[in-house]
């Protein structure tokens, strides 16, 4: 069973619940090799970790009935939740191995894990497009076969069945597989298989993977992203549905020295200070110079550690930035360290439709959004989008837009209660819609000034200019479907200068040059008394002197 505890865009802080013990996603299982493990899982279980990974073809080649008589739990010497991939890495990597994908799925039964994988075929970055389609239509009929199998070797759904969806970067098959799968009742959705794609920094095919596999699969159920687990990809990840990682980067990257770090990876002679700067107990302990005079195999192990806390302290990053609704802040920060990352930003933005779609429209707690990108945050688009489509104006003569007020709520500002108090006593108030012109959401009823995300956001001024010329197009957008008679602006120099606003094209449009937005204060006199001599002029009468005090 699957919970959902908390939300934020499509990531979610969860429980998953094992026949060992309860998983809190998101979450990543540390690889483990069953012949050489360079960590002691001892010490993988005091860095904070709760389940680990390993691979059932190994250990069915070198523990076979002992393993069956134990259980893994003691093979390994773990009481936590144990996961088992079914060798479909080394048939990635060798491209065949001797194993039957019933007698492989049973073995993970019979040794009693918790999660078992069923034995898919990897789609590598350089097979042909006509192979792949054959791997997945093999897969498919495996993963058939298993669910039917699973009824006799595990009558009482003891152990959670994984269904990994192939095609890699060929979308298509990625798309058909993803579709076919979710059609299959298992308990976790897998993507594999991106590793080679991460090597390359290629952050962009793993988002359109996981969106292209997200988009068809089951909203209820958990997705493992397979062998995807460092620091720049996993918030992102995270942010568009996906709960579980699985990695032997840590191992790895210590065999040649490189250290995991939150924004990057580096090897020990590229670092130019004495100390990493982290608190882990092997940069605590030791510095660059004594880590480089430690032994091979010390040093590595001790590197290792290292990457394990770089990589359990972003996953509790990341699950703390869900329960306070601040995912996407972090993920920003993270683009402005990292321009591949960027890119990938930009390509989820061509997806936005879909990633509005599976994000939360509302919370239990809102928090502040902030722009600090030109990338559009899916609650601004939501906002346009609702503008347009849903928000009915009010049947009014003239609309008054005003540069936003630095205060929030802008209807809250003394600027606002001044301007239509003089336009209640001239008694046309009712005649006058006020709205307000952001540099992010566009144009802003004032009835609409205390909707999230209107007072909640704050922006950079170095995307003002990037977002102006987009949101003066939403206010032309949003005056097509209106009646006003005329519309008023009273905006600085900081909108005329783009002169995007001289090309609304609305059949009337009087434009009024202010300075600073609170001088609106010494003109408010005056400019209700102009709304109303245009008021009454558009009525075909001047008004008596009398009219206009």
């Amino acid at each position: 069973m699957f919970e959902i505890l908390d939300k934020c865009l499509a990531g979610r802080v969860g429980k998953l619940y094992t026949k060992s013990g309860v998983i809190e996603t998101p979450a990543l299982f540390p690889v483990i090799n069953p012949l050489r493990q360079i960590v002691p899982l001892s010490e993988i279980e005091k860095i904070g970790y709760r389940q680990v990974i390993t691979n059932a073809y190994l250990v069915m080649k070198n523990f076979r009935d002992l393993a069956v008589e134990l259980k893994i739990h003691n093979i390994l010497d773990w009481r936590n939740v144990i996961m088992t991939d079914s060798g479909a890495y080394q048939l990635m990597e060798y491209g065949f191995i001797d194993i039957d994908p019933d007698d492989i799925l049973k073995y993970q039964i019979d040794i009693e894990t918790d999660i078992a994988v069923i034995l898919d075929i990897p789609s590598r970055v350089d097979t042909s497009r006509i192979k792949i389609i054959n791997d997945v239509e093999e897969t498919l009929r495996r993963a058939r076969r298993a669910l039917e199998y699973l009824k006799i070797i595990d009558p009482n759904h003891k152990t959670l069945i994984v269904g990994p969806i192939q095609g890699g970067i060929n979308f298509d098959i990625l798309q058909y597989s993803a579709r076919c799968m979710s059609k299959l009742d298992f308990d976790i959705y897998a993507i594999g298989s991106p590793t080679t794609l991460l090597e390359e920094y290629d952050f962009r095919s793993i988002i359109k993977m996981i969106i292209t596999a997200k988009s068809y699969l089951p909203l209820g159920k958990p997705i493992h992203l397979f062998g995807a687990g460092h620091p720049l990809i996993m918030p992102l990840s995270v942010a568009l549905g996906v709960d579980l990682f699985d990695t032997a980067s840590y191992a790895l990257y210590a065999r040649d020295d490189r250290l995991i770090m939150r924004d990057r990876t580096v090897r020990l002679n590229e670092l130019s200070t004495e100390y990493i700067p982290c608190s882990c107990p092997t940069c605590s302990k030791y510095s660059v110079k004594e880590l480089k005079e430690l032994s091979k195999q010390e040093r590595e192990k001790l590197i290792a550690i290292h990457n394990l806390y770089a990589l359990h302290r972003e996953i509790e990053e990341v699950k703390q930035r869900i329960k306070e609704g601040t995912l996407w802040n972090y993920i920003e920060e993270k683009a402005c360290s990292c321009s591949k990352l960027q890119n990938a930003l930009i390509e989820l933005k061509l997806f936005s439709k879909i990633f509005k779609k599976i994000d939360l429209e509302t919370r239990g707690k809102v928090h502040g959004l902030e722009i600090i990108t030109e990338i559009d945050r899916p609650e601004c688009e939501r906002y346009v989008e609702k503008l347009i489509s849903n928000y009915v104006p009010p049947p009014k003569k003239v609309l008054l837009i005003i540069e936003e007020f630095k205060e929030r709520p802008y209807t809250r500002n003394v600027l606002f209660r001044t301007l239509t108090e003089k336009l209640r006593r001239m008694n046309i108030l009712s005649h006058v819609h006020i709205a307000f012109l952001n540099p992010i959401l566009g144009i802003i009823p004032h009835e609409l000034s205390e909707v999230y995300p209107v007072s909640q956001h704050e922006y950079s001024e170095l995307v003002f200019e990037k977002y102006l010329e987009r949101n003066i197009d939403v206010l032309r957008r949003y005056l097509l479907k209106t009646n006003y008679e005329i519309v008023i602006f009273l905006v600085s120099d900081r909108y005329l200068k783009s002169k995007s606003i001289f090309r609304i094209g609305y059949k009337r449009i009087l434009i009024i040059k202010i300075g600073e937005i609170e001088s609106l204060y010494s003109i408010a006199d005056w400019l209700a008394l102009l709304i109303k001599r245009v008021i009454y002029s558009m009525e075909g009468h001047l008004p008596s002197s009398q009219e206009l005090s």
